[in-house]
């Protein structure tokens, strides 16, 4: 049986849970097919957890040695690879395809159940190989919570969606789709206690699928955001979407990482 893709946060009540649920959709929604390996800092995240099956999950390599994720994606777990160079998530051929072995992960102390300060890092084993096909992303300087306002910006999300080992080949490559960036308090209709450390998406047509949360949200070429949960409705994911906005966070990750964060 195909593993599978997925991860579940739902609203319920006035906090955000995390539940493991197959769902019917495959892809990101409203989105088009990336060039190939034009987006070469995504990471596949295998993710097994102790008395559970292996998910998958998505990050961002922003050093040789480290991948940003959503917290949600890694807690808990027992054992994470990490592989990169991947364009066609399913063609386990790929020759630009690396893996690496997770050997620890931090998430942020103040994590909670409620999705707030939904955010870790993974140390790989080695320094992963930087190519044509690899590269680490570029976050934000310190100064730009300050001079680069992101409210009503357009920005890419990109992912593999809900695919596995019998989806059609054309469904399994990266994709990408372009969200308006919404202030954090538009999200509270299904996420009551949303903050200044997350953004809101909420295209109705445009959206990531449950299993790409921890991906990268691009503005430009700089990563301000990590896909961090998901409005669920009858099985399937709709918007409004929640994204934990990285500029609150680079002191964490400067501290966390062998990431030098610019001024």
């Amino acid at each position: 049986m195909a593993l599978l893709r997925a991860i579940l946060l739902l609203s319920i009540g006035a906090s955000v849970s995390a539940v493991k649920v197959a769902v019917p959709s495959l892809r990101i929604a409203g989105g088009e097919v990336a060039e190939k390996h034009s987006i070469p800092y995504q990471a596949d995240l295998i993710v097994k957890f102790p008395e559970s099956e292996t998910l998958f999950r998505t990050g961002t390599l922003i050093s040789p040695t480290y991948v940003l994720t959503a917290a949600n994606c890694v807690v808990d777990s027992s054992n994470i690879t990490v592989i990169m160079g991947v364009y066609n998530v399913e063609d386990k051929k790929e020759p630009t395809r690396r893996k690496y072995k997770g050997v620890s992960y931090t998430a942020h102390p103040l994590y909670n159940a409620d999705g707030l300060n939904d955010i870790a890092v993974v140390r790989l084993n080695q320094s992963a190989e930087i190519n044509e096909y690899i590269q680490v992303a570029l976050l934000p300087r310190y100064s730009y919570l300050f001079t680069k306002p992101l409210i009503g910006k357009v920005a890419k999300v990109s992912g593999w969606g809900n695919v596995d080992g019998n989806s059609d080949p054309e469904l399994t490559v990266l994709r990408f789709a372009e969200i308006t960036i919404r202030h954090h308090t538009e999200c509270r209709s299904k996420f009551p206690r949303t903050n200044s450390g997350q953004l809101c998406g909420t295209d109705p047509e445009r959206y990531f699928e449950i299993s790409d949360i921890g991906a990268p949200l691009v503005l430009g070429k700089v990563q301000v955001g990590i896909a961090a949960a998901t409005t669920i409705i009858n099985g399937t994911e709709r918007s409004p979407q929640i994204y934990t906005r990285i500029d609150r966070y680079l002191l964490w990750i400067g501290s966390n990482t062998d990431v030098t964060i610019e001024l």
